[in-house]
């Protein structure tokens, strides 16, 4: 009978998973993925997905290769995967593999989270705070998580990133600034996330409803934060690009290639080419 339930879930696991299904909390924020691909692990081989049914949790660790579930818990109350990117970048694993973050569909009033150890697949804490606030990136150790803290309700583009010490319990004083900038008001909707392999700098596309967009540059081992602004705007559903690589993040679109590169040491923007609208037709592209 044992055996039977087991194998129900596996097969439960498995379609969901492949299947998929998402679920967004609107505004800035990209909310949390449930099933689909979950969150890929750092070599690429497995990934981490979450299935909510009624008051648990089941986390399923999947293999790329073949789509089977090597490893599987249920865990009390109703998480998905964090989205961090509205087109559909997720997050919540450490670099060093040890920890997963999951986010709970929380309303404006409270927000939770679950901190999980890959290795067990159990809960180690959940974190519980009053507001609305949504996941943004972790540290490669899993010791500091960042989280984007909303003024108001998640409708609203002017936020907050604070960095929530998962050893300590607490969130840490004071909001995650750009020390060159630290009175400017953090607005926007991420479009897309690239980070380094070794978890240590997250680096997010902003666009802006006003205004240009902007990169938020947050290093996630000590803290700190930038933002670096660019010279043309992008609009949420724009299909603009990023990847990082050696000491420059290179900006791409699809048919129109790189629009600019930032030096990572000194976020200098070498702007290429302009980005096309969504539908634009690219002459020669």
């Amino acid at each position: 009978m044992r055996r039977r339930r087991e194998l129900a879930v596996l097969a439960f696991v498995l379609l969901i998973a492949s299947a998929g299904a998402a679920s967004g909390d609107g505004g800035p924020s990209p909310g949390a993925v449930t099933g689909w691909d979950g969150v890929l692990g750092a070599r690429g081989a497995v990934r981490y997905v979450a299935l909510p049914a009624g008051r648990l949790t089941t986390v399923a660790v999947v293999r790329v290769r073949d789509g089977r579930v090597l490893h599987y818990s249920a865990i009390p109350g109703g998480y998905g995967v964090p989205q961090v990117a509205w087109d559909g970048s997720t997050g919540g694993l450490s670099a060093d593999g040890t920890t997963l973050v999951l986010a709970s569909f929380g309303g404006p009033v409270y927000s939770k989270f679950a901190v999980v150890g890959t290795k067990t697949l159990r809960v180690r804490r959940v974190v519980s705070l009053r507001g609305s606030y949504s996941f943004d990136a972790i540290s490669p150790d899993g010791r500091t998580m960042y989280l984007i803290r909303y003024r108001g309700l998640q409708t609203t583009t002017t936020y907050s990133v604070r960095a929530y010490d998962l050893a300590a319990g607490r969130l840490v004083p004071g909001a995650i600034v750009d020390r060159r900038e630290p009175d400017e008001k953090m607005q926007g909707a991420p479009v897309t996330r690239a980070s380094t392999r070794d978890g240590g700098w997250a680096y997010t596309l902003y666009s802006r409803l006003i205004g240009k967009a902007f990169v938020h540059a947050l290093d996630t081992r000590h803290r700190r934060a930038f933002c670096v602004d660019l010279p043309w705007k992008v609009t949420q559903d724009t299909s603009v690009r990023m990847s990082v690589g050696g000491t420059r993040l290179v900006l791409r679109q699809p048919a129109i290639g790189r629009l600019a590169v930032i030096d990572t040491r000194t976020f200098r923007v070498t702007p290429l080419r302009k980005p096309v609208a969504p539908g634009t037709q690219v002459i020669g592209g």
